[in-house]
Formats: C-alpha cells, structure tokens, sequence
C-alpha cells in the first residue's frame, strides 16, 4: 500500500541530487562557492519539516540507537510545547531548545543522510556554515548590513544565504509527493521531520491513515498527538 509511494520518494530524492550536483557544478565553474560539507552540521538545528511518505521511508530505516534518539528528542518537543503561541516562537524555541537533529551521529555526521527529505537537500548554503547556525537577532544592524549587502540575490532567497533554486525545486517535489500520498488516501500529511518518524515508529501511523481523515484526526487527536507545528493534515 505504501510502497510505492516510499520508492517515488526514493526515486526523485535521487533524481533531486543529480540536479543539485549539475546547479553547483555551473554556480562553482561561474566563481561561485558552496560552504556545504559533510560535518558542518549547523542547518541541522533549524526545524525540518517533511511529506509524511519521506519520513515513513527514513523510520524502516533506522537503528535500535537511532530510534532511541528519536524518542527522547521527541520527549524534548513535547515537554516544550505547552508554552508555544505562533510559528516564529516553535522555531526559535526548537533551535535554543531541542538542540540538533536526532539523526546526527556523535561525529556531527547525518545517520540517514541516503534518505534525508527533499527540505534538507534543498538548503545549500553561499555563505560560510556559522551563518547558517546564527541567531540574527543578536546582529548589530551594521552587521546585519553587511551581511546582506554580500550577498548574491540572483542565486539567493533574499535575505538568507540560501540557493533559491534548489529550495524551490525541493518544495515542488514536497507538493508533488504531497499530491500523490492526496491521490491514494484522501489526504496527505506534513510536519516535524522527527515527529513523523516517531508517529511511525510508536504508534504505527501508517496503519492508520488508510482509514481516511477523520480517522486518522481522531487518532491523533485521542493520543494527544494532534500538535501544531509539528503535524499538519491537508485534503
């Protein structure tokens, strides 16, 4: 029932990294310069949200550690979100709080990063990785300036250091995966990357949302699992 939809998004994560190659390999040989590396690691504290089908692939993946990982950052999020009024304090409270990503290794080394979603591809950094860790807010407005006054606006998502192209590319892709998972259940499902997988690994999420939405909402919604931010529901 979901299998293919796990194999369309192996398929166009795939195919994603053969575009995103190609892009840097033209941006590079122009005199651009990618800071992206293995280990840089900064981006990995930002909230990732992902289609549901990605983090089903990426939780039959997993290690007994790994799992564990899950598990307790999720605890983490819960104990927090009591406290969250809109959008911009969850992502402020989730980079000063959470901490980094579940599936960092104790290297600093992405865990699943064959099965990272489309959002994590799609963030190529044009600026050196501290930036991509910084809270701007505590930037003096000369410094906040400067830094948007380097930046390359044909290539970024203006005001952030971010190659444009290939975020755009990667939310067409998530809409895409979203359209397909809308097509076979009525519904799809976005969210907390994390959180997805834990919604699978505990709970089993995917037995659950063939029953079709309103199912699934009650289900969600009777465990206490039902949170926003962290998993949104759209038909």
């Amino acid at each position: 029932m979901w299998q293919h939809l796990i194999n369309a998004a192996g398929e166009e994560q795939a195919l994603f990294d053969r575009e995103i190659q190609a892009w840097i390999g033209s941006y590079t040989r122009g005199g651009g310069t990618i800071f992206c590396g293995k280990g840089c690691g900064n981006c990995c504290t930002l909230a990732v949200n992902c289609t549901f089908p990605e983090a089903l692939r990426i939780a039959r993946s997993l290690t007994t550690l790994q799992a564990e990982r899950v598990r307790d950052h999720t605890a983490r999020l819960m104990a927090r979100m009591h406290g969250v009024a809109d959008l911009k304090s969850y992502l402020r409270m989730h980079r000063q709080e959470i901490g980094c990503c579940p599936f960092l290794d104790d290297g600093g080394i992405c865990g699943i990063y064959g099965e990272r979603p489309f959002s994590c591809r799609a963030l190529i950094s044009t600026r050196e990785n501290r930036w991509c860790g910084l809270d701007f807010s505590t930037l003096s407005l000369e410094e906040k300036r400067d830094f948007v006054e380097s930046l390359d606006r044909e290539v970024v998502t203006f005001p952030l250091h971010y190659v444009a192209e290939t975020q755009n590319r990667g939310q067409a892709l998530e809409t895409g995966m979203a359209e397909e998972m809308i097509k076979r259940f009525g519904f799809s499902l976005y969210g907390d990357l994390p959180y997805l997988v834990h919604l699978e690994r505990e709970h089993q999420l995917s037995r659950i949302i063939p029953q079709g939405y309103e199912v699934t909402l009650s289900f969600l919604d009777q465990n206490g699992l039902l949170k926003p931010f962290l998993v949104i529901p759209d038909r």
